[in-house]
């Protein structure tokens, strides 16, 4: 089943979208906590400045009503009586909308019982108005009480205030875990996203690689959005096609090489009669030119080989057969068989050899040391040294040969292991310039690699290769590292 979405463009919006989105939840969260917040506080403030006016107001209709009372009092005018109970009304009036406040709702019972004490008071001026003396003692409590209840109702409104202060202090702390926790999210989304895209890549990078170091081995199959499943449906297209390709450029190359030697063969053997006199004796252009289709016989012969070799260390991968190699012994052999070469030029062999042993083909292996070391003798000069140690480093054989030769410049060093590449050095050398080619091919084939290592005069060449494992010790017991038991290499 198939997670990604359709296309490599909608995985990119969608991570683009998810990576916003605790972000915008964070906004809305807040937006919404503040809005509810300065909802509440615009309502504290709405009630706290009515009930000032409120308060102001019930304060002032009693002082109207106490002066009305003493005027009565003094005058005896029943118009001033009708004033008193519109004044009186009003501050009724006024007191049940205090009462209805929210903000004062614990103090609507004392503002009631002012109600009633006075209502109770005002009852009895109505039916006898000798107590206008009871009635003005009522409107004294009544103002004390109302003094007293003024003085709760601003402490209610500062503590109203401070609780809107406690909330906001809690709202801020709210935000800023909220903006923390949307950030950290988004962070972990962000890099959840390009871990995803940068694992899509680097398996398309990998395959891209692998078809242009020619390995073809393995079937590819890309996993992410349908545009990527289709061009690694693409890919292993072409891998089959190079696959294909690969397999008719051997062939080819097989047969033509096949063709090509035996008249080469006949040609080689026809200089070589003419060149010892066999069809009568020639004059010495005529020995010249026979010496001359000789030799040149001979370097297409090699060359012809060479061709042939490099191919099979192409496919050495698929077809070689691999078993328990003692290295050490297999360098010595080689340098058994080029002995000659290095007694003409009169180079001399250092080194020493650890008993190492590697899984892989005795053929191969002994055309890679054959070639490495053949290599630093052809560029050595007369009476030169090679040097040629073989050590353990990890779980890797480690074969270096070093010459005394011309060295490889940083330009020939990026190029050297190509097929028919002959760096400046090697100009006035024998050769095709696919020894080192074959040696690495061969190298990779086993699992290692073969590198150049830069040095000051001389080329230093480095052949790593996988032990076997397990390790099969050819050492005496006690003895730790390869290079505590070592062979002098002839």
């Amino acid at each position: 089943m198939n997670l990604y979405p359709r296309s490599f463009l909608r995985l990119i919006v969608i991570g683009n979208v998810l990576a916003v989105l605790p972000l915008v939840a964070a906004v809305g969260y807040a937006s919404l906590t503040v809005g509810d917040l300065t909802r509440h506080s615009e309502e504290v403030v709405r009630q706290a400045s009515r009930a000032a006016t409120l308060g102001y107001a019930l304060h002032e209709e009693l002082n109207h009503m106490e002066r009305v009372l003493r005027q009565y009092e003094v005058l005896r005018d029943p118009a001033l009586l009708n004033e008193y109970a519109a004044v009186r009304e009003e501050w009724r009036q006024n007191s049940e909308g205090y009462a209805a406040i929210p903000l004062l709702g614990k103090l609507a019972v004392r503002v009631g019982d002012m109600r009633k004490v006075e209502a109770a008071a005002y009852k009895i001026l109505g039916a006898r108005a000798e107590q206008l003396l009871q009635l003005k003692a009522t409107l004294v409590m009544v103002r004390g009480g109302l003094r007293s209840v003024l003085g709760d109702a601003n402490r209610l409104v500062e503590a109203e205030q401070e609780a809107f202060r406690t909330r906001a202090d809690e709202l801020r702390q709210r935000l800023t875990a909220a903006l923390i926790t949307a950030v950290v999210l988004t962070g972990l989304l962000v890099w959840f996203g390009r871990r995803m895209v940068a694992q899509l890549w680097s398996r398309f990078e990998r395959v891209v690689l692998a078809l242009g170091e020619g390995r073809l081995d393995r079937r590819i199959r890309l996993k992410g959005p349908e545009d990527m499943q289709r061009v690694g449906r693409r890919l292993e297209w072409l891998r089959k096609r190079m696959l294909a390709l690969g397999k008719d450029r051997t062939r080819i190359m097989r047969h033509a090489s096949h063709e090509l030697k035996t008249p080469l063969a006949t040609l080689r053997e026809g200089a070589s009669l003419l060149a010892e006199g066999v069809a009568g004796p020639l004059t010495p252009q005529q020995a010249k030119i026979a010496g001359i289709m000789q030799t040149n016989a001979i370097r297409l012969q090699g060359l012809i080989d060479g061709v042939l070799r490099m191919q099979q260390a192409s496919h050495a991968r698929d077809q070689m057969e691999t078993s328990a190699i003692r290295l050490d012994k297999l360098v010595e052999q080689t340098l058994e068989t080029l002995q000659l070469a290095a007694r003409n030029r009169r180079v001399r062999i250092t080194g020493a050899l650890a008993p190492l042993t590697v899984d892989g083909g005795a053929e191969a292996l002994a055309t890679l040391a054959d070639n490495l070391i053949s290599n630093a003798i052809k560029f050595s000069p007369d009476g030169g040294v090679v040097h040629i140690t073989l050590t353990r480093e990890g779980e890797n054989a480690v074969l270096d040969v070093i010459d005394d030769g011309p060295g490889i410049s940083t330009e020939d060093g990026e190029r050297i292991f190509e097929p028919f590449f002959r760096g400046s050095a090697g100009k006035g050398v024998a050769g095709v310039g696919l020894g080192l080619a074959i040696a690495h091919e061969f190298a990779l084939a086993h699992g290692g690699s073969l590198e150049v290592v830069e040095r000051t005069g001389g080329a230093h060449f480095r052949a790593k290769l996988p032990l076997e494992m397990p390790q099969k010790s050819d050492r005496p017991p006690g003895i730790d590292g390869a290079a505590d038991n070592r062979r002098k290499a002839p």
